[in-house]
């Protein structure tokens, strides 16, 4: 029990690190520009509020990936073969 304790703290933390460099790729498909040469503040809260919620989308898409391809491993490999290393 522990063991996969210890791996899903694991996994939790990996997601979380992929998630950060994620999120700005997010905010590049989004292309918000200013209209002047710097923001002001209300844009900034905005990309900043825009930057936590691409980091909570890519947390649960990695994670839903990895469901995905134990679930590959579970059809195609059989029951017995599923464990990560």
């Amino acid at each position: 029990m522990k063991k996969v304790f210890f791996r899903e703290v694991v996994w939790f933390f990996t997601v979380l690190l992929f998630s950060v460099p994620l999120s700005f790729v997010f905010l590049f498909f989004l292309r918000l520009t200013s209209s002047g040469p710097t923001l002001n503040e209300v844009e900034k809260v905005f990309t900043l509020q825009l930057f936590l919620i691409g980091i909570i989308v890519m947390f649960v898409c990695v994670y839903v990936v990895r469901l995905i391809v134990i679930g590959i491993k579970y059809l195609v490999v059989g029951k017995q073969d599923t464990k990560q290393p």
